[in-house]
């Protein structure tokens, strides 16, 4: 086993409650799809999965902790909701092409993975980011430089979509608020 995978094992043993899906699907439910499938990366105990499934979608939720996504598959179990867990070692080489009707990655960044995501997004499918800044002003989320948004830099994500929906807080510091210190995009990736 992995240093990263044992880490995740250990913080998801400790906490096993999701918290609320991500403000970019919240905020943002009357443009979310209710038909097809979503792609839930790094979905650690499914929250964006959970909503996403409820709402009518297919989900398909990867995660590197097993312990994360074994909790994630009895809840979904004990809703019937259709949800399919994978421990995986997210690599861009993993995704499939033009399968998902929707991709949401939050609180997670990789910077190899943007175009694979959008390959793995079917056209006029929705790509959805949301994850901490380097800008922020509160003392929440990852210090590491590599795992934060520089300024413009979920604009590159999703080159030649379309945005839907675009927000950055990266100076709010209300710890109660759920996108104080982060960013959020939903982009439609082009028909044609």
């Amino acid at each position: 086993m992995n240093d990263v995978r044992d880490k995740w094992n250990r913080i998801y043993s400790k906490d096993q409650l999701a918290g609320p899906p991500a403000a970019v699907l919240t905020d943002n439910d009357n443009i979310l799809p209710t038909l097809g499938i979503a792609l839930d990366l790094a979905c650690g105990l499914g929250a964006n999965s959970l909503f996403l499934a409820a709402r009518g979608l297919e989900v398909d939720a990867w995660d590197i902790s097993q312990v994360a996504v074994s909790h994630l598959a009895k809840r979904a179990d004990s809703h019937g909701l259709n949800i399919h867990t994978r421990v995986i070692d997210i690599t861009a080489e993993a995704l499939p092409m033009e399968r998902y009707d929707l991709v949401i990655t939050s609180h997670y960044l990789d910077r190899s993975l943007p175009p694979a995501i959008l390959g793995a997004t079917r056209p006029g499918g929705l790509i959805c980011y949301q994850t901490f800044t380097a800008e922020k002003q509160i003392n929440m989320g990852p210090s590491n430089p590599s795992f934060l948004l520089q300024p413009k830099e979920l604009e590159s994500f999703v080159p030649d979509c379309e945005i839907l929906a675009f927000k950055d807080e990266s100076h709010n510091t209300n710890r109660d608020d759920p996108l104080a210190g982060r960013a959020f995009i939903i982009a439609r990736k082009s028909i044609g």
